[in-house]
């Protein structure tokens, strides 16, 4: 009989035994009973081995089943047993850390399923026109991404949340009624989060495109992207330090839209993005139709008594690069320098299908949106879309009224903004801020006929609000320092093709998984948007127009409202304290200090308040993401 190795170590150890003993004590164990008790115990053991030999040989014919299995399912169902059969496809490695993780050993494919959960809430100390307490789920997102073949990559995020509840066709509002209803543009609960596709593209990174002073292969994508646009608007909301973006950002930022876009990335760490894009899923309404944005001056002589033609809001497009440079970049330490640029051409969109840069800052939530508190925001700089005079006026057509087709002052020619950034890092201390400035250009022929539209339709004199060309501003400045040591340089990622140059994951050192307590950090930040291009703001343009109300005199107020574009004036300051206790979760608490407001005059009457009231915005997140 063959001994097994188990057997051999266990007779060995009981002869070591034996043999061990004083000749006194091996001369007692000539006892019966002794030995037999000795046997007894050999003989458990050797069950014991004997059990253990056996689950491990049957464990190898599971396993050498499941590989023939396998392979023979690579092969087309064929078992091969000799060696003319193709080589079985290479083994995968997986796993569950942040998130389910497949990939081939050759890297070859890969395949990532990931999320984050967002849930928001807080308090106003004085409400003005939001909530004064609330909660709500800010995203449910789940993603998909990897890469097959090496050279292509992909990328599918979808997000579950949703707080607007009254887009086009809400409570009633049609075409028709579109133009005498303001509801048509936000009924949104007054915080704004529209559920939909976020990213959604694919790319292609070939070895053919590189060069001796990239780093990587150029790559392009296709779909629904960020532009490259802005430090803080790339950055994920997963990494971020403060619940919200500044005011600035959140309101010259172009965020997602679809479109084609190559990148690079250098050697001497720097990087390059340029790109084309067109609609967004985070628009109010993304496939406009006819009778929704109508385009002013599109001629249709007298047939059935129209000469406008309503032709549908029409598709903008964008050309947007950014650039940055870190002349400094390891571990411990970091310079970033970045421009970005924009140029956005609305052609016939109006507020509806563009509101983000129609109608410029109405979207800001005061930098917790949750609350639903918003102070800024213009009148449709398109012009809007508006009512076409009726019969009898000295407007109408020969022998006819104009009907019922919608038009719109297509005011604004182009829009061009510019953004600057800076971001440095020194150990556990972190500092970053950024300038963004935009310039409307417009036809001052469309805003006359828009005003002169107007006049004949609402009587007296009406304009069209803003001059020929207009330009806003605003910047932040935030500062950070990590309790526990952590390190923010660390975190500087460039290579990430979704956002080149920003931030990812913190590097924690404590985790409270390994026993310690996490990553603790404390950051304060300035922020500032100014929305006005006139000669009057605040409290100024709201008495002026009081006493031309208490006159009755009806062309004094329409010069005042229409004499600039006056969108509001607000700056901020946050105070944010954040816990990392482990990686994929966060504790986040921001306190916000409205210190200088002016109230806005726009088309919602619910920001009109009285200008100079300083809130305090109290807000919570707790995140979880893989």
């Amino acid at each position: 009989m063959r001994i097994g190795i188990g057997m051999q170590a266990l007779a060995a150890a009981a002869f070591g035994v034996i043999v061990a003993l004083p000749a006194s004590q091996a001369s007692e164990l000539s006892d019966k009973e002794e030995i037999r008790a000795l046997v007894a115990r050999l003989k458990k053991l050797e069950a014991k081995v004997e059990r253990q030999e056996r689950e491990q040989k049957e464990t190898r014919v599971e396993v050498h089943h499941a590989t023939n299995v396998a392979n023979s399912a690579a092969r087309g169902g064929i078992v091969c047993k000799d060696a003319a059969c193709p080589p079985a496809p290479p083994p995968v490695f997986v796993t569950f850390k942040n998130g389910l993780f497949v990939e081939t050993e050759d890297h070859a494919y890969s395949f990532k399923v990931g999320g984050r959960i967002l849930v928001d809430g807080g308090g106003i100390s004085t409400p003005l026109n939001g909530y004064s307490g609330q909660a709500g789920m800010r995203q449910a997102r789940l993603e998909i991404e990897g890469k097959a073949a090496w050279i292509w990559f992909y990328k599918f995020q979808y997000d579950f949340a949703n707080t607007t509840t009254g887009q086009w066709g809400a409570n009633g509002i049609t075409a028709a009624s579109s133009t005498t209803s303001p509801l048509y543009k936000y009924n949104t609960n007054s915080n704004y989060v529209q559920q939909g596709f976020r990213d959604v593209y694919f790319g292609l990174q070939h070895p053919y495109l590189s060069a001796p002073w990239l780093a990587e292969p150029v790559f392009f994508k296709i779909g629904s992207q960020y532009e490259p646009f802005s430090l803080e608007s790339m950055d994920s909301s997963k990494y971020r330090d403060f619940i919200e973006r500044p005011m600035a950002v959140e309101a010259f930022s172009p965020s997602r839209h679809l479109g084609a876009s190559v990148g690079m990335f250098g050697k001497d760490n720097w990087t390059a993005h340029l790109g084309i894009y067109t609609l967004s899923f985070e628009d109010m309404n993304y496939s406009p139709s006819a009778g929704q944005a109508g385009q002013f001056g599109v001629v249709k002589y007298p047939v059935g008594g129209n000469w406008y033609s309503a032709t549908g809001g029409g598709n903008y497009m964008d050309i947007t690069s950014r650039v940055t440079y870190a002349p400094i970049s390891d571990e411990h330490n970091l310079l970033h320098l970045g421009i970005s640029g924009r140029y956005h051409q609305p052609n016939n969109a109006t507020g509806l299908n563009d509101d983000r840069v129609m109608e410029l800052g109405n979207r800001i939530g005061s930098e917790a949106n949750i609350l639903g508190q918003k102070l800024l925001g213009t009148t449709d700089l398109s012009c809007g879309t508006t009512a076409v005079p009726v019969a009898g006026t000295y407007l109408a057509p020969p022998g006819g009224a104009f009907g019922t087709s919608s038009i719109s002052g297509n005011c604004v020619k182009s829009v061009e903004t510019i953004d600057l950034e800076l971001a440095a890092a020194y150990h556990n201390f972190f500092l970053q801020g950024e300038y963004i400035s935009t310039w409307y250009n417009r036809s001052s022929n469309q805003i006359l006929q828009s005003a002169i539209t107007q006049s004949a339709a609402n009587g007296g004199l009406f304009l069209v609000p803003g001059n020929t060309s207009a330009q806003f501003n605003g910047y932040y400045v935030q500062g950070e320092y990590w309790l526990t040591g952590e390190e923010k340089a660390s975190a500087y990622q460039q290579k990430d093709k979704a956002a080149p140059a920003t931030f990812g994951q913190l590097k924690i050192k404590n985790p409270l998984s390994a026993g310690g307590w996490g990553a603790w950090g404390l950051a304060a930040r300035w922020s500032s948007i100014d929305l006005n291009n006139g000669p009057y703001t605040g409290s100024n343009l709201y008495n002026t127009l009081y006493v031309a109300q208490l006159a009755k005199n009806v062309p004094l107020q329409n010069y005042v409202a229409n004499s600039g574009i006056y969108g509001g004036f607000q700056q901020n300051l946050t105070g944010a304290i954040n816990w990392y206790p482990d990686t994929g979760f966060a504790l986040q608490a921001n306190v916000t200090r409205v210190m200088s407001s002016a109230s806005p005059l726009n088309w919602n009457s619910a920001q009109s308040y009285a200008s100079g009231s300083h809130s305090t915005l109290f807000e919570l997140r707790a995140k979880a993401y893989w």
